[in-house]
């Protein structure tokens, strides 16, 4: 078919975070504190990275998947409010154009998890069972299954999975992450600063090559 193109726009949202640490435990450390702290900056970062990028607002923030009016693009909806059954997957499989699924991931919550390995066969037998092949991660329908603790829980009108190829959401990182050491500005309290901070934005470029799966309103 003809292929139509249009323009996404990434800007660039600033995030930043600051420890603050006693002269004290800098001089007299008796473990790797510099190691620390990079992955103490590396976890904080990703977190608010993560939040943004699934349900950001979009002021200050970039806007996430789930409340971008041009991201993911609906897939199925959930025949009851609180209540996930398989069919209700294999909805949410086929509602994502062939192409797609072959790269196609799912993402939800933990709780979403444990709700889907609960559901049981008329034989009482669980219908999914995780990967037990270690450093691969579960699948459902061929699928892997990746959790977030920002993704929506099963209530009514939410959307608690996503299913697609996310490598049609770009994430524009301006400049990588810098990091500074402020020695005089808590001086005065006989600290030491240390700022990180980056400079990002990401959008769906693509939407129906992410579905969602939503729940019933009532």
């Amino acid at each position: 078919s003809n292929t139509q193109f249009s323009q996404v726009s990434l800007g660039a949202h600033k995030l930043g975070t600051l420890i603050k640490v006693s002269e004290e435990l800098l001089n007299d450390s008796a473990f790797d504190l510099m190691s620390y702290l990079s992955d103490e900056f590396g976890r904080r970062l990703g977190n608010a990275e993560e939040q943004a990028f699934l349900t950001g607002n979009g002021t200050g923030q970039p806007t996430g998947i789930l409340t971008d009016t041009n991201g993911a693009s609906a897939g199925s909806t959930a025949a009851k409010a609180d209540t996930l059954t398989f069919d209700d997957l294999i909805d949410l499989f086929y509602s994502l154009k062939a192409p797609y699924r072959q790269n196609a991931v799912f993402l939800m919550n933990d709780d979403t998890v444990k709700a889907i390995r609960k559901m049981k066969d008329k034989n009482d037998q669980y219908i999914w069972q995780p990967s037990v092949q270690a450093g691969q991660p579960d699948r459902i329908l061929n699928c892997p299954v990746y959790t977030s603790p920002f993704m929506p829980t099963l209530a009514a009108a939410n959307k608690p999975v996503l299913f697609g190829d996310f490598n049609y959401y770009w994430i524009a990182d301006r400049q990588g992450r810098t990091f500074k050491r402020l020695n005089e500005l808590y001086a005065v309290t006989g600290q030491v600063g240390f700022l990180g901070s980056q400079r990002v934005d990401a959008k769906v470029i693509l939407p129906e090559a992410i579905k969602t799966l939503a729940m019933a309103t009532k």
